[in-house]
């Protein structure tokens, strides 16, 4: 339809958001979303297993990854790894690790003063003293390795 002089256009019944309307609504919307972001944070709960559970479990997983026992002292337990390379369970710098020679190491648990080894042949009777002077006990079974002949 053309539209001739001195016709009046129908007005548009369709309504819409006007730009200020839609920036206040993307203000809005962001403040909400910085909020959320900020508290969920707040809202996580540390769980901290026990002393004894967390070191049965440095136990088994240091059994299950199929290292041979070398040796032993007091302190610490000289291992070989199944790839040959040697490793040494021990406490350095208040953390329970095993570490291999030259390279890095695997932190097992964190705020331990001492590991007490006792060597019965069949098994290794393992004491650790936390910082707090908690003491834990654990039973380590592994193969010994057979000396070269």
């Amino acid at each position: 339809m053309l539209w001739k002089r001195g016709m009046i256009m129908p007005k548009n019944r369709h309504t819409a958001f006007t730009l200020i309307e839609s920036l206040i609504a993307l203000i809005i919307t962001s403040l909400i979303l910085l909020t959320i972001q900020f508290s969920l944070p707040l809202l996580k709960t540390q769980v901290s297993l026990p002393l004894d559970v967390s070191f049965q479990t440095a136990i088994r997983q240091v059994e299950t990854q199929k290292y041979t026992m070398i040796t032993t002292d007091s302190h610490s337990v000289r291992l070989n790894n199944s790839e040959g390379k040697k490793m040494n369970l021990t406490v350095y710098k208040n953390k329970l690790q095993l570490s291999a020679d030259g390279a890095g190491q695997i932190i097992l648990l964190r705020d331990i003063k001492a590991l007490n080894v006792v060597d019965f042949q069949s098994y290794l009777k393992l004491e650790i003293v936390s910082e707090n002077d908690q003491k834990v006990v654990g039973i380590m079974h592994l193969k010994r390795e057979k000396p070269h002949e």
